[in-house]
């Protein structure tokens, strides 16, 4: 399995999603962009608008080596998400879409996008919503009905730290996420930016993309999901914030 080759098909399609129609919308309306975990760095070059120049890091130097490659007008690093190699108060809007699922620290990760972010520019993470309560990574081991109760326990009672599960990786990439690290939640990523004196612009777990449910249990959480009752309203499939600093 070539993973920059299924990332750049995935990361070229945006026609169908809120959460990427808003992040392109935002690009290119932003004078200087960051992409956190840009990969090869189609998104980066997807999100702007044409002959743009914008920045991006990643970890891996084959994926910078392909984004230097593909795209030499935009600004590659290679760099963690948890250590951004850039001045505070640089960017008028930094993002990160499907890449903090990754990342070795991910409280660490969202306070370096906050430091570079400009006062009063814009934050936006995408990610999967492993951390529901009715939902699980691919490489999760923990039993569903545990993780639906402490889940909805948390929900009722929230902590105060951002509070993901942290996961354990397969040794062999063999299908997508295989490699995930964190699971991210909407509900306590927007608890936690909001602690950090973020204003929350917009919030969805895209329940509307979800597939239509099989299990009446399913059926049930969608339906109240879709309503906008609380905590369903944050157990859709993916992570969708934007954030004023």
């Amino acid at each position: 399995m070539d993973y920059y080759e299924i990332s750049k098909t995935a990361s070229s399609q945006v026609s169908g999603h809120p959460g990427l129609e808003f992040l392109k919308h935002s690009c290119q309306s932003a004078t200087k962009v960051l992409d956190v975990g840009c990969g090869e760095g189609t998104r980066l070059n997807t999100m702007l608008a044409k002959g743009a120049r914008s920045w991006g890091i990643d970890p891996s130097s084959k994926a910078i080596s392909k984004a230097k490659s593909q795209f030499p007008r935009h600004y590659f690093k290679i760099a963690t998400g948890e250590k951004l190699p850039f001045i505070s108060n640089t960017f008028d809007l930094v993002y990160s879409a499907f890449s903090i699922e990754h990342c070795l620290d991910p409280q660490l990760f969202i306070q370096e996008m906050i430091r570079v972010t400009k006062k009063n520019g814009q934050l936006i993470i995408l990610a999967p919503n492993y951390g529901a309560p009715n939902r699980r990574s691919p490489v999760s081991t923990e039993s569903a009905s545990n993780k639906l109760v402490q889940g909805v326990v948390k929900d009722l009672f929230p902590p105060q730290s951002l509070d993901w599960d942290q996961v354990t990786p397969k040794p062999q990439y063999d299908q997508i996420d295989d490699d995930t690290t964190w699971e991210p939640y909407a509900n306590s990523l927007a608890r936690y930016l909001s602690s950090k004196h973020l204003t929350i612009q917009k919030i969805s777990s895209l329940w509307v993309l979800e597939p239509p449910p099989q299990k009446l249990h399913h059926k049930l959480f969608s339906f109240l999901g879709k309503m906008g009752i609380y905590p369903f309203k944050y157990w859709g499939p993916q992570v969708f914030i934007s954030a004023l600093k």
